[in-house]
């Protein structure tokens, strides 16, 4: 899920084929994080190229959901003006939802479909950023909508590749995530040290993180929030589907949505049209319900299996998210980050005015923490003492 709500995307974006031939290429099966190929990337929207002193699109290794390797893609984009003795610090930053087809990587899109702004804004603050595409997106297979520790794996990876690429990159690295990305940045952190042991992680930041999600039970209450979440379901049915490949999408929707399903599920975020919105803001409860409790299960036991958090981090973690968020619902990120807290992670939640785009609201903050965070200065935890 994105930083702004799927229903404000309005506006067709266009998809540019980026870069050139690749200058390195491998094809044996190696190690998680290994370095497959890489080349240039260009033809970003004004404002990105702005800050952009290079872009490199990378392809690696990581891990599957059932723990085998896979290709991934991503990018390694460095600011303007000279690294600094020992490399630019890293930015791992996970990207909100972009779409849930191979054709929806933020590297195939001139905005990255969305996080331009975002990437923007941490390149201005003179440092590298390291971006996943998750693993189905630009990439072989399906694409793992949501699950948490492949997507984890897919941000870990994505560093470790991009200091293979030769660029001049320090071992200082803050996870940065955005909604989906959230998720993905949060279990990261979770995995960090059993996974990626080596890197040098100094904290995490997320934005409206998708941490905790319960769409089963906002079905069946018929609470689902129009037009946000009634357009999100058919990539939640995707992504019950990548485990579940019987799952078909009359378990849960009916009427116009059932209709426009297959097509909403095939639409990358950046392409949502008018005639998409006015679906999801015209749906009512009676076109997402499950037809029987046997159709509940499968939904509850992805939730179960791929909500955070999971375990406990010492990572100080700054979260920053709107008060009436009708994406991922604000109660549903209260309860999640109530359980960080009595596991023990140091986390700063700061709630702010707003829907699930207000963190870009409050940009001078989460910066000034990603500035803390390489610098070493103590959290100040907003957790129950």
């Amino acid at each position: 899920m994105r930083a702004r709500t799927v229903a404000a995307l309005a506006a067709a974006m266009v998809v540019a084929a980026c870069g050139t031939p690749p200058d390195v290429t491998t094809s044996k099966v190696e190690p998680p994080g290994t370095l497959m190929s890489k080349r240039s990337l260009a033809n970003f929207d004004p404002n990105l190229s702005s800050v952009v002193s290079s872009a490199t699109y990378i392809r690696y290794q990581s891990t599957s959901p059932a723990g085998q390797p896979i290709e991934v893609s991503g990018a390694v984009f460095l600011p303007n003006g000279n690294a600094p003795a020992g490399g630019w610090p890293v930015i791992a930053f996970a990207h909100g939802t972009s779409g849930v087809v191979g054709a929806c990587a933020p590297t195939n899109s001139p905005s990255l479909f969305g996080s331009g702004p975002t990437v923007t804004r941490l390149l201005a603050g003179h440092r590298a950023v390291v971006m996943t595409n998750y693993q189905g997106l630009d990439g072989p297979g399906n694409a793992p909508y949501l699950d948490t520790p492949s997507s984890g794996y897919d941000v870990l990876d994505s560093v470790r590749a991009a200091h293979a690429t030769g660029l001049p990159l320090s071992s200082d690295t803050v996870l940065v995530g955005v909604s989906q990305g959230g998720r993905a940045a949060e279990s990261a952190a979770e995995t960090a040290k059993s996974y990626a042991p080596e890197l040098n992680i100094r904290g995490v930041v997320l934005m409206s993180p998708a941490l905790e999600i319960k769409f089963a039970d906002a079905v069946r209450a018929g609470a689902l929030n129009e037009p946000a979440q009634y357009l999100i379901v058919p990539y939640l049915v995707a992504a019950v589907r990548y485990h579940d490949p019987g799952y078909g999408y009359d378990r849960v929707l009916h009427g116009d949505l059932l209709t426009a399903a297959s097509q909403l599920e095939s639409t990358c975020t950046g392409a949502i049209t008018p005639a998409d919105v006015a679906i999801g803001t015209s749906a009512t409860p009676d076109e997402a319900r499950f037809v029987d409790d046997a159709a509940v299960q499968p939904v509850l036991d992805f939730e179960s299996r791929t909500n955070l958090p999971k375990s406990a981090t010492t990572l100080p973690t700054y979260i920053v998210r709107g008060d009436a968020d009708h994406l991922v619902s604000t109660a549903w990120s209260t309860e999640a980050i109530a359980k960080m807290c009595a596991l023990g992670t140091p986390v700063h939640d700061l709630v702010v005015p707003g829907d699930h785009d207000a963190p870009g609201h409050v940009s001078d903050q989460w910066t000034k923490w990603i500035g803390d965070l390489f610098a070493g200065t103590p959290i100040a935890t907003t957790c129950p003492r």
